[in-house]
Order: structure tokens, then sequence, then C-alpha cells
């Protein structure tokens, strides 16, 4: 179904406005020690990205239009690797992880950091503890009675223990290594902006030879 048409109006201060004008507007902002905590990430943050939209207004005069900001719909803030993930993916299920800070220019509580790969750590010491007592419980089962049925059981057990271990292993391997990537984007992310504001091409960044004392 269409969506209604409806012409813009005139505000108490002469500017037309209407509910579907907007603007968006992105800022890379610091955060002090020890930084801020942003969803989806294990990281803290002192440099990360903030996307606002906001209504729009617009008066006409000397000719032109002259396109100004209303009220702030929302604010949302992104580490640097999420902020390069959204400018550069489309059509990627239901989006990029954000931190809502403001809706309607009040503030959205916080949140305690949390480190997602400490709890992936967890999940592995349990699935190798799980694993190691399927052993162990097989291995008295058939001590107390050495039977076929017993002897089967922990063949299985010894059998699985490896898979099972490898599972766990790979998914530590996995999230440590999102984190690294994660990490990394927002170093670089970090390095080009300082590199553009001080007037370096970033092309030539690979060509620096920072930290070699030369």
């Amino acid at each position: 179904m269409p969506r209604e048409i409806v012409p813009p109006t005139i505000n108490e201060y002469g500017d037309e406005v209407h509910p579907a004008w907007g603007l968006i507007g992105a800022s890379r902002v610091s955060s002090s020690p020890p930084g801020a905590s942003l969803f989806d990430s294990d990281l803290r943050h002192q440099h990360y990205v903030t996307v606002r939209i906001k209504a729009a207004k617009r008066r006409r005069d000397l000719h032109r239009d002259w396109i100004g900001g209303g009220k702030e719909y929302i604010e949302i803030a992104m580490s640097e690797a999420q902020w390069a993930s959204f400018v550069s993916s489309m059509n990627t299920g239901d989006g990029v992880p954000c931190t809502v800070e403001h809706i309607n220019r009040e503030d959205v509580p916080g949140f305690p950091s949390e480190s997602r790969l400490g709890e992936t750590m967890n999940e592995v010491r349990g699935a190798a503890k799980e694993a190691i007592e399927k052993v162990s419980a097989a291995f008295a089962a058939y001590q107390e009675k050495k039977n076929a049925a017993n002897l089967r059981n922990l063949e299985y057990a010894i059998k699985n223990l490896p898979a099972n271990m490898e599972f766990a292993a790979s998914s530590l391997a996995k999230h440590s290594e999102n984190v690294v990537q994660k990490a990394r984007a927002d170093i670089e992310a970090m390095v080009i902006s300082k590199a553009q504001q001080i007037g370096l091409d970033p092309a030539e960044m690979d060509q620096l030879q920072i930290g070699s004392g030369e």
C-alpha cells in the first residue's frame, strides 16, 4: 500500500518541515580511559563512531534552500570495525550491531563491560571437563564390571574425546581470531583517520616504517 502524500507545513519559526524529512550524520569521537563499552565488542573503545538521525527543516532565502537540523531522533555508537562493516556491506541479514545512546534526546542506560571471549573460554572449559568426565565414568564402569557393553561404552567415550576437544578448541580459536580482526580494523581505521588529519595519503601508509627508529 503506497504511503500517504502530505505537503510540508510551516513551523512557528517560518521553516518548512515534514515528518519524512531528516538528516543523518556521523562523527568520530574519543572516550576517556578505560574507554566505552560497545555492544558485541570484547574491547573497550577510546575511539569510535557515532551516528545521529534528526528531523530536518528547510528555509528558502537568497534564491536557495537552507537545510538545518531539528529534533534528534536517535544516536548510536559503533566501533570502527562495526562502522567499516556497515558502510561496506549491503543486504547482510538483520544488520550490523550498534550501541543505542540516545532516543529522542533521552539517554539510554548503559551496560557493564563484558567479555564474550571469556564466556567462550568458560564454555570450552566446560566442554573439555564434560568430555573427560565421560571417559572417566566409562572407565570406572568397565573397571567395576568388565563386560562387552561397558567396554564398548569406554571405546566410544575415548573415540569421541578428540572430536569434542577439537570442536571446543575450534570455537575458542574462531572467537579469538574474530576479536583480533576487529581490533586490527579499529586500529587501522584510527591510523587512517589521523593520517588524513595531518595530510598524509592513506594509500601510502604501508610505506611508513612505524616504530622502526629510522
